[in-house]
């Protein structure tokens, strides 16, 4: 008799454990979305250093649909390099804990909700384009997104259009973002 309950809780287990695995891997959800919009200087300068933040704006498209994406961000100068396109230019990196966005989808209105764990950006001082790339953590959103976890990579180019000298600036961005989602039942 013991023998029959020690197998049937065994065999329940195991059941158990293969429904949560397959529940878990359906949550994932892979994605791909390609941006374009601007990017403004904000008044944020959290470590004094007198470089400005910036806010970026923009419509995506992708695999989930159409949407926008705002974020904000604060880089400091973190010595001379190459960029991608092979020129000489300006290094800077993410000042952590500065990089937060907001994805939203528009066939649904959910928002997803990100914070930046690394983000690079090259100056190329020839051709005035800056080459970004980094890595999102995702940390949640609204609707569907509720509790949602995962991570993001991104990439694109930027271009100034206007800078004053003392810190403020509009221009323009585009590029690419993917990632998994993964989605809390």
């Amino acid at each position: 008799m013991r023998t029959h309950y020690l197998t049937l809780g065994l065999t329940l287990l195991m059941l158990t454990s293969s429904v949560g695995a397959a529940t878990a891997k359906d949550q994932q959800v892979l994605w791909k979305a390609e941006f374009s919009g601007s990017v403004v200087n904000t008044q944020s300068d959290t470590n004094e250093d007198g470089q400005k933040g910036g806010m970026n704006s923009a419509g995506m498209k992708g695999t989930l649909g159409s949407g926008t994406l705002q974020s904000m961000e604060e880089l400091v100068f973190s010595g001379s390099g190459t960029c991608p396109n092979g020129n000489a230019g300006l290094n800077f990196t993410l000042l952590p804990g500065t990089g937060h966005g907001i994805y939203r989808f528009n066939s649904t209105g959910d928002l997803l909700f990100i914070e930046a764990s690394s983000a690079t950006l090259c100056f190329d001082p020839t051709t005035l384009i800056q080459f970004f790339s980094g890595a999102e953590n995702i940390t949640g959103g609204t609707g569907r997104f509720a509790g949602a976890t995962g991570s993001n990579t991104f990439n694109g180019t930027a271009t100034t259009l206007f800078d004053d000298g003392t810190g403020n600036f509009f221009g323009e961005l585009s590029g690419t973002v993917e990632g998994t989602i993964i989605l809390m039942k």
